[in-house]
């Protein structure tokens, strides 16, 4: 578990080396784009796999707590999916951070994150009065994962 607060990320922020922090170029390209605010970078995906400049490819190297910070602090960013992650990734240090964000509008979940993770979204979810758009698709939430988001 990531135990790393705002502060640890603040603190770092202006002196952080994008290669330290992730596995290649369009990764960290993604994470410049995202902590600089670029107004024509509004929609991201983080997956498995490359098929679109947008998408964050998650590697052995990635810092899943950055790109959290960044998608955090994010004031153009209106468009999220999270999906086709790899196995075992501890995202929460992600979710955590995607809390702080107020831009979003319309967020895609591809991919079944398990009960625990659903509940580190309810500060994104409460918080977030643009989010327009929440989809579940590729698998079942379960009744009670779906009472909990809700409540």
């Amino acid at each position: 578990m990531d135990v790393r607060d705002n502060e640890y990320f603040e603190a770092r922020e202006k002196d952080v080396k994008m290669e330290d922090i992730t596995s290649d170029e369009d990764n960290a390209d993604i994470l410049e784009r995202l902590r600089d605010n670029d107004p024509d970078f509004t929609h991201t995906s983080i997956r498995d796999e490359y098929t679109d400049e947008s998408d964050f490819v998650v590697r052995e190297g990635d810092d899943l707590g950055w790109l959290g910070y960044f998608v955090g602090r994010s004031i153009e960013l209106e468009y999220l999916n999270i999906s086709d992650l790899p196995d075992n990734l501890n995202i929460d240090s992600f979710l955590r951070r995607l809390g702080h964000n107020r831009s979003i509008q319309s967020v895609q979940i591809s991919i079944d994150l398990g009960e625990e993770s659903f509940q580190t979204l309810v500060p994104f979810l409460r918080n977030n009065n643009n989010l327009r758009d929440l989809t579940f698709t590729c698998f079942n939430i379960g009744l009670q994962c779906a009472r909990n988001i809700a409540s």
